[in-house]
């Protein structure tokens, strides 16, 4: 009988016997794909099909592999999916891979570039990145601005009392820190006067020349974790404060 094989369409002629001692399974000579030749086709349908013997007919002896009676599962990869035929070839190739890889890499420089060039205000707070952002600055022309953190100077102590000197005025002491891990300028402090009701009654802002009593060229930063001291001398409010509130500007 012939029988014809499902992934290159090869025939073969094939016997019953050996048919029946290979189970029914047989390897392409072509493609050496496994299937079972359970199919047969007859001798008048390749005739129709005007098939030359000497062109698409193949001895068994010569292209057909017996198989192992135990093995029951048929090969049905074609060869052009299989692994081995698939192994170490690539899309791109070694030079497009370079490439692609290149591009990846070069966009996410780009990317964290651009984010570090538009948050270097956030990021300068940052001690371990500063060296970094100063390199970019100077690549960029750009100006680094120094590290500010309002929110990590905290008040140790306060205190309003009366002058001991000067008739309606008050004396405000009181004790700053930066509790940041860098240094950073000293903030202007607004002093709020409050009644009873939380309504501000009187206020005013200090600019460190005032709170410290040093001049200028003399002011430099606040070094973290060390207190600073200041001293103050305002108007009295009068009689309806009850609170006072400080805050770093």
């Amino acid at each position: 009988m012939q029988t014809e094989c499902p992934h290159c369409n090869t025939i073969f002629r094939v016997s019953d016997h050996q048919l029946e001692q290979a189970d029914g399974q047989v390897r392409c000579g072509h493609c050496l794909a496994i299937f079972t030749a359970d199919n047969p086709y007859s001798t008048s349908r390749f005739q129709l099909a005007d098939v030359k013997p000497d062109e698409n007919k193949l001895d068994l002896e010569d292209s057909i592999a017996a198989i192992d009676t135990n093995q029951i599962v048929a090969d049905v990869i074609p060869p052009e999916l299989r692994a081995e035929s698939r192994r170490g070839k690539s899309r791109f190739g070694f030079i497009g891979n370079l490439f692609l890889t290149l591009a990846i890499l070069t966009g996410i420089a780009g990317f964290l570039l651009q984010y570090s060039y538009y948050n270097r205000n956030s990021l300068v707070k940052t001690a371990e990145l500063r060296p970094w952002l100063s390199l970019m600055c100077q690549q960029l022309n750009c100006t680094l601005p120094p590290p500010k953190d309002l929110n990590s100077i905290a008040l140790n102590s306060k205190n309003i009392f009366s002058h001991p000197n000067t008739r309606n005025a008050l004396m405000v002491s009181a004790s700053i820190i930066n509790q940041a891990n860098f240094a950073q300028a000293f903030p202007v402090i607004e002093l709020r006067f409050e009644n009873v009701r939380g309504q501000t009654i009187a206020g005013r802002r200090f600019s460190a020349i005032e709170y410290l009593a040093i001049p200028k060229n003399q002011i430099g930063e606040m070094q973290p974790d060390l207190p600073v001291n200041i001293n103050l001398e305002i108007k009295d409010p009068g009689d309806d404060m009850v609170s006072y509130e400080f805050t770093f500007l």
